[in-house]
């Protein structure tokens, strides 16, 4: 790295912690250097928090983090007003229903969807969060949002618990919260997230992040650019290049590195000989590439 601590660094969050306190304390550990998140998780969630350092936190827009994965539990039976764990009981002792029906339903729920958000979640609504709102006893209608579902598995079923354990995969802005609720309505029930733990964001699992107990090993845990956007679309400037993107000016890509399956080579990253990113780049309906983040003056 050129600079101390730019990149990017996983954590495995706890559950008793908030992502800002988790944030904060990255923050104070780094000795006060920029921070910045790829995405928040619910403060009694546990699991992979993305976290940018210095200037990468310029590149948050341009880094692949999608699809997510969450492992969560369904507690059948009872209604809670956040959806999860920690919120009031509205309702109990309502319907448990038995594995087959459970397998039965999953299905239904892979596809491109429209979903509720919780009444409990940071969408404004008039510049106000839902959440506010929400506490304050107000009656909310918020209004569907298209996610998408890739899979959706039973791992785990205690019938005699009404305790479910799920593994999906879908698209960013999907609430698992939501999820949980919507799959026991399908079953003629209600019922609550509990527990729920990111996995993966796009090329980050939880399992290469660091323990938040280990937070004294954070410097070292720092992921550097080039690492985290290996197997992007990518090209290395020459001299001459370099110096019309310091200038804002497009530039032609003529050896861009292969990408990975899937990919698009319409944004490339743009490194020095030495990996130091130097650009992001996005393709011009006339072949050549526009400087839309520069790193260098």
């Amino acid at each position: 790295m050129k600079r101390y601590g730019e990149g990017f660094l996983s954590i495995d969050k706890p559950g008793d912690r908030s992502s800002f306190a988790v944030v904060a304390a990255v923050r104070r550990e780094l000795q006060g250097i920029k921070v910045g998140h790829a995405g928040t998780l619910d403060p009694a969630a546990s699991g992979l928090l993305v976290l940018a350092l210095g200037n990468a936190t310029r590149l948050l827009p341009f880094v692949p983090l999608e699809p997510k994965q969450y492992r969560f539990g369904i507690c059948f039976g009872v209604e809670t007003d956040t959806l999860d764990a920690e919120g009031s009981v509205l309702r109990s002792r309502g319907s448990i229903p038995d594995s087959s029906a459970l397998e039965k339903v999953l299905p239904r729920f892979c596809g491109v969807l429209s979903q509720v958000p919780p009444d409990f979640s940071a969408i404004k609504i008039s510049g106000v969060r839902a959440y506010d709102l929400a506490r304050k006893g107000k009656r909310l209608e918020l209004a569907p949002r298209r996610i998408e579902i890739y899979s959706l598995q039973l791992l785990q079923y205690d019938a005699s618990a009404g305790q479910a354990l799920l593994d999906v995969t879908c698209s960013g802005g999907t609430y698992i919260r939501s999820l949980a609720r919507d799959v026991a309505e399908s079953l003629g029930s209600f019922g609550h997230a509990s527990p729920i733990r990111r996995i993966a964001a796009g090329r980050f699992h939880v399992d290469q992040a660091l323990a938040f107990e280990k937070l004294e090993q954070a410097g070292k845990a720092v992921r550097p650019v080039h690492e985290v956007l290996s197997g992007l679309p990518s090209i290395t400037v020459d001299a001459e290049q370099r110096a019309r993107l310091a200038q804002g000016r497009d530039i032609v890509c003529e050896r861009i590195t292969a990408a990975e399956s899937g990919t698009s080579d319409d944004i490339v990253y743009a490194f020095d000989d030495e990996d130091t990113i130097i650009a992001v780049l996005k393709r011009k309906e006339d072949g050549r590439y526009h400087p839309v983040r520069v790193f260098i003056k």
